[in-house]
């Protein structure tokens, strides 16, 4: 496995994150799009395909909301009876 070494004062493309989550780059585009993650626009043109760049603080930002509490407690068993009632004695 390589190690991702990337300069982050510039920024990172969408294939750097989806490289850094182990996800797709259509997620990355999808949370960008949602507004979850925040990106620049570096498309030379506008209205054509955009090219995203994560900034750092954006990214640090998005894993601080993405971070879960603790985790649930799971639901108590009840314990089952052992006392049989026989309504109907031989």
């Amino acid at each position: 496995m390589t190690l991702l070494v990337h300069d982050d004062s510039r920024g990172l493309t969408v294939r750097d994150v989806a490289r850094r989550y182990r996800v797709g780059e259509d997620k990355v585009r999808g949370w960008i799009r949602r507004g979850e993650l925040r990106a620049i626009n570096t498309a030379a043109v506008l209205c054509g395909k955009p090219r995203w760049v994560v900034m750092p603080e954006a990214l640090a930002e998005f894993e601080r909301r993405r971070t879960g509490g603790a985790p649930p407690k799971p639901a108590r068993r009840r314990r089952r009876r052992t006392e049989i009632v026989d309504y109907y004695p031989d």
